[in-house]
């Protein structure tokens, strides 16, 4: 069949392999990130989940503290008066925008005033790559992240990414 493509089409196709692959492995590094990130959360090593967490969200957290607001990747804020992490299940990874992969997760946390675990709770987290490093960059309970929330609402958080008609466009002006 690939014989019967046309020369630009063929190119085209050719070019997206490379990229299809890297996808998977870089698919593969967002999930592992987000595996690893929970493991410290659960073991109570702020520290070292922090050290994984883009240093925009370490920014943003650091500002909704001064306001005495709280933000979804400052785990550490939320167990001793709302929940803690259990356990985890990570699940599907799916690539967006700019670059990024969304990582879905089955949480297990034990709910503090409820004195009670609620097992299965659903948990999005983003992953994207800034100056060559993978970084968690935000989570969202019981919700996804859109492209458009990702390409409008992260400007400047990742490196350029690029896009695959770009580097079709050599082949295609030969």
């Amino acid at each position: 069949m690939l014989h019967r493509l046309a020369p630009a089409a063929l190119a085209a196709l050719l070019l997206s392999l490379p990229a299809a692959a890297e996808d998977t492995a870089d698919a593969e590094a967002a999930s592992a990130l987000v595996g690893k990130y929970l493991k410290a959360v659960q073991a109570r090593k702020w520290a070292d989940a922090q050290k994984l967490v883009h240093p925009g969200t370490v920014k943003a957290i650091e500002e909704r503290k001064k306001r005495k607001a709280t933000h979804p990747m400052d785990p550490k804020a939320f167990e001793k008066t709302e929940y803690y992490l259990k356990a985890f299940r990570v699940g599907a990874v799916k690539a967006s925008a700019s670059g990024t992969f969304v990582v879905e997760v089955s949480e297990d946390n034990f709910q503090v005033e409820e004195k009670g675990l609620a097992e299965g709770d659903a948990a999005t987290y983003l992953v994207g790559k800034q100056g060559g490093k993978w970084f968690v960059v935000d989570k969202k309970r019981n919700e996804t992240f859109t492209a458009d929330s990702i390409k409008y609402g992260y400007k400047g958080f990742f490196d350029k990414v690029e896009k695959p008609s770009e580097a079709a466009a050599p082949a295609d002006a030969q």
